[in-house]
């Protein structure tokens, strides 16, 4: 069960440890088999996406959807059509100066904690990130959080008994 609940994007490492050791499961197994449950869809993700990325289908509906949102742009007589869309670009780029600032590395060591894991991976990808340097980072990410949460879970519950 601690496996399958890691390997959900709605639960991480975050509440998976915490539960494991909460009701008297092996600490050291329960971040085993947390880290591997949620690092195997990371990998997943990863190698997916780079190769649905690089299918004729996904190029042809790049493109349409390219040319979709020039037309759009053309047609936006309104000014507040006009803020929106400014609004939206800014936001990108915005978004592209944060992930060039603080890198994989920054995106991946914070990814459990305000995304979740397997989102931070589709992020990383989707802002040019390499296949091998953001499975390296999330799976350095994933292993730093879950030595962390299973040393305070453990100690913490040990307090409160």
């Amino acid at each position: 069960m601690i496996f399958i609940m890691a390997a959900l994007p709605w639960l991480e490492i975050l509440v998976v440890i915490p539960i494991g050791i909460g009701i008297g499961l092996n600490p050291f197994g329960v971040g085993l088999v947390s880290f591997i449950g949620n690092f195997l869809p990371v990998v997943l993700i990863v190698y997916l996406m780079k190769w649905f990325q690089s299918t004729a289908w996904y190029k042809r509906w790049k493109i349409k959807r390219q040319k979709k949102k020039a037309e759009k742009e053309a047609a936006a007589v309104t000014e507040k059509e006009q803020r929106k869309l400014a609004k939206k670009k800014r936001r990108n780029e915005r978004a592209g100066r944060i992930f060039g600032k603080y890198g994989l590395p920054g995106l991946a060591l914070l990814g459990p904690a305000v995304t979740g894991i397997h989102l931070a991976a589709v992020i990383a990808l989707s802002l040019k990130a390499g296949k091998l340097s953001t499975t390296v980072w999330m799976g350095v990410s994933l292993f730093a959080w879950t030595v962390l949460l299973t040393v305070v879970s453990y100690y913490g519950f040990d307090f409160i008994l």
